[in-house]
C-alpha cells in the first residue's frame, strides 16, 4: 500500500512543483532602451550694415547689425 501510494503522489507532488516554480518565474528583463539621435543644429548669421548720414560728408556713422538664428532639429 505505501509504494502504491507513492507512486501515485511522487509523479503529482512533482507536477504540483513544476507548476508552482514556473509560476514564480520573472519576466525577462525589458529590451534596453536606445538613445535617440543627438539633436542637429544649424545656425545661421546674418550681418546688416545701416549707413547714417551723408556719405559726402566726413560725419558718415555706420551701423552694423549682426543676427544669429540656430535651428535645433
Amino acid at each position: 500500500m505505501s509504494s502504491l501510494g507513492k507512486r501515485v503522489f511522487m509523479p503529482l507532488s512533482l507536477a504540483f512543483g513544476a507548476v508552482i516554480a514556473s509560476g514564480c518565474a520573472s519576466p525577462p528583463p525589458p529590451p534596453p532602451v536606445i538613445a535617440p539621435p543627438p539633436p542637429e543644429r544649424t545656425c545661421e548669421t546674418l550681418d546688416k550694415t545701416d549707413v547714417m548720414g551723408d556719405a559726402r560728408m566726413d560725419a558718415q556713422v555706420t551701423r552694423t547689425t549682426t543676427t544669429t538664428r540656430c535651428v535645433t532639429q
